[in-house]
């Protein structure tokens, strides 16, 4: 998936200046009407003009695009709303539209704004010019389940707005009333419905339910259509990035372009005739020819172990301890890594081989190769690192790898959060400090659950980092011990903390108690709104990063802009006995044709006939065992650690893959 990090301003200057226009003409409309100094044939289309772009307007803060300061969004919202339809409240139409995009495509009771193209053709018109009053229905069945602020605001706006038209008539101005509002508004609704609805998503087919085919783009004519549809004729830049603001779709669009035409994105000329992505790469003279076959990928180079030595092992915290490596000379590019990849480790211990995935804490331009190891309770490697590893002694080590990373950019002015637990701190770190201090421009958020300060790895670390970068990171601390003396020293310093806070002298914070779902869609609703976040980074125990993602989600949250990484994957397979499929397994550049029961994962087939694969979590969640399908076919219980354009490019975690078909070839060299 694409991902533009297109940094949102601190204030949309044109949207802001969209709405001034709005309502200077609005005011000069209304004058001419007023005054009686201007024929109905010009007043009439102006009016309508000003809702168009006044929806353009609470569209912008509907979605926070208007720029970062929440207040700005919320204000231009309610602003701009009684010029669209002055008998609605901003948190509802910002419900309502917001649900059209969890739910593009789907049935009118689903999906609210496919009112517009569910029917026959007849009927269109008609839907398109009573579109509030599905959206009025649409809210109303669920108005039990909607927060009551928001339904408080929205009886108020209703029953003044109604009182106002009743006044209107009453006193004798019931004429301008129509002239000055409801015709015109009515019109611009239409126009609304027709340009923002219907013309981006009718007749998509099948495509409709993939996100990339969920609306399509209108190109051509650019010069005329981007002003007159506000850039709506790039609709599917919205939909796939909905924070960025409408100004900036085209720019979008160009800078990511190959991206969406690989994925065979809906392509329409301002009249209306589909084209494939080949047939729009001709038509921008964007490639020579269509014939070329793409260039072959290039093989995977076989990974494997390399003995190094341990240079320090060093305590951290209560029950944890760094271990540093020496990398010879001639592995150093072999083990050169991006902040957030993970090593696996192969030890013998009890007289038994254990292989364990552990992430990287330094950074790359330190020159050093670390990683911190926590103490689990049972946990072999662990206990053994933590009581018996010293310097000087070996370990087996594969080179670095994961996809769990952000490759600082020097030009890049983010805006990150990240969310870790415990030892998930560790690709965190690495991944903060290279950003932050490669990156001056950038800030970032990190929301660290522990359960007391003694346990908390890295305490100082972050500490020093936070006061290091002057404000551009802020650490909030959740402790689930009561007795935690940081909590203790917050409650006894809190005003002046508050007072340290807000002049941003103090970049650390305490809260008691754990981050749940309550807390962090607290934390969405104002200083981590999703528009102020270009990337979110989650690491730690399954459940945390579930619950974590699926508050992301229902927050709108591009699925790309969200990285993560668990401490642990799903339990292991459990195969049958009875005689299975037979598997193809290309490892290191050696091929063996091996049998495997049914239900038997590739991976557990491939270790038990004598395969060198790579491993090492089982569970899904690191992405060491990943390979490619190169025939037949399998499934997965799961795949963390891959994406779903990975799978759908027939990548597969070989420690949950299990064939579905008669033979499968898997190659983990490509």
């Amino acid at each position: 998936m694409p991902n533009p990090r297109l940094p949102l301003p601190v204030v949309s200057v044109p949207t802001v200046l969209l709405f001034i226009g709005g309502a200077m003409v609005w005011t000069g409309a209304t004058w001419l009407v007023v005054n009686e100094a201007g024929p109905l044939w010009v007043t009439i289309p102006l009016h309508a003009l000003v809702t168009f772009t006044m929806f353009t307007v609470l569209h912008e803060s509907t979605h926070h695009a208007a720029g970062q300061l929440t207040w700005v969004n919320e204000l231009l919202g309610r602003l701009a709303m009684p010029f669209v339809a002055a008998y609605g409240s901003f948190p509802l139409v910002r419900y309502i539209h917001l649900e059209h995009h969890r739910n593009t495509n789907e049935d009118a009771h689903t999906d609210p704004d496919a009112w517009t193209a569910h029917g026959p053709w007849w009927q269109l018109p008609l839907r398109w010019l009573t579109i509030d009053f599905w959206y009025a229905r649409f809210y109303v069945a669920r108005q039990r389940t909607r927060p009551p602020s928001e339904r408080a605001e929205t009886a108020a706006v209703v029953t003044l707005s109604l009182a106002a038209f009743a006044w209107l008539t009453v006193s004798g101005h019931g004429w301008e009333l129509l002239m000055v509002y409801l015709i015109p508004q009515r019109v611009g609704l239409a126009v609304l419905a027709w340009w923002f609805d219907w013309l981006p998503h009718h007749d998509l087919g099948a495509r409709r339910q993939n996100r990339f085919g969920a609306t399509r783009v209108r190109v051509g004519l650019e010069w005329l259509m981007t002003p007159i549809m506000l850039c709506q004729n790039y609709h599917l830049v919205h939909h796939l990035h909905p924070a960025i603001p409408f100004y900036r779709y085209l720019r979008t669009w160009r800078d990511n372009r190959d991206a969406y035409l690989a994925r065979d994105v809906p392509i329409a000329t301002p009249w209306g005739r589909e084209l494939t992505s080949s047939e729009y790469r001709e038509w921008r003279q964007l490639t020579g020819s269509f014939d070329e076959e793409p260039p072959a990928p290039q093989p995977r180079q076989p990974s494997r172990f390399h003995s190094l030595r341990v240079a320090e092992v060093r305590p951290l915290c209560e029950g944890a301890v760094t271990v540093t490596f020496d990398v010879p000379e001639r592995l150093r590019e072999t083990f050169r890594f991006t902040p957030g990849q993970h090593l696996v480790i192969r030890a013998e211990v009890d007289g038994e081989e254990v292989r364990r995935a552990y992430s990287i804490c330094s950074t790359p331009d330190s020159g050093v190769l670390r990683i911190a190891i926590k103490h689990q309770l049972g946990g072999a490697f662990s206990t053994f690192a933590n009581t018996e590893l010293a310097a000087g002694d070996a370990l087996d080590v594969l080179p670095p790898d994961g996809e769990f990373t952000l490759t600082p950019a020097r030009s890049r002015a983010g805006r990150y959060v990240a969310l870790a637990a415990g030892s998930g701190i560790t690709p965190i770190l690495s991944i903060l400090t290279a950003t932050l201090q490669d990156e001056p421009n950038s800030k970032a958020t990190l929301l660290y659950i522990n359960t007391s300060g003694a346990s908390t790895m890295f305490a100082d670390e972050l500490g020093a980092l936070a006061a290091r970068l002057g404000g551009r990171l802020h650490v909030v601390h959740y402790r689930t011990d009561e007795r935690d003396p940081d909590l203790r020293a917050q409650r006894l310093e809190r005003p002046f903390d508050i007072v340290g806070e807000a002049l941003a002298i103090s970049h650390e914070r305490y809260q008691r108690g754990r981050l749940d779902g309550t807390r962090l869609r607290a934390l969405l609703q104002a200083r981590l709104h999703p528009a102020k976040v270009d990337e979110w980074f989650l690491c730690g125990p399954r459940d945390l990063v579930d619950m974590a993602r699926r508050t992301l989600a229902d927050r709108d949250v591009p699925e790309e802009n969200v990285h993560f990484e668990l401490f642990q994957g799903a339990l292991p397979v459990r195969p049958s006995r009875r005689p299975g499929p037979t598997l193809t397994v290309t490892a290191g550049g050696k091929t063996a044709e091996i049998p495997a029961t049914v239900g038997e994962t590739v991976l557990s087939a491939a270790l038990r006939h004598g395969v060198d694969a790579p491993y090492a979590c089982i569970g899904g969640a690191c992405g060491t065992c990943r390979a490619t399908v190169v025939r037949g076919s399998a499934r997965m219980d799961v795949h963390y650690a891959l994406g779903d354009d990975e799978v759908a490019a027939g990548r597969i975690l070989t420690c949950r893959a299990v064939a579905t078909s008669p033979e499968l070839d898997v190659d983990y060299d490509r």
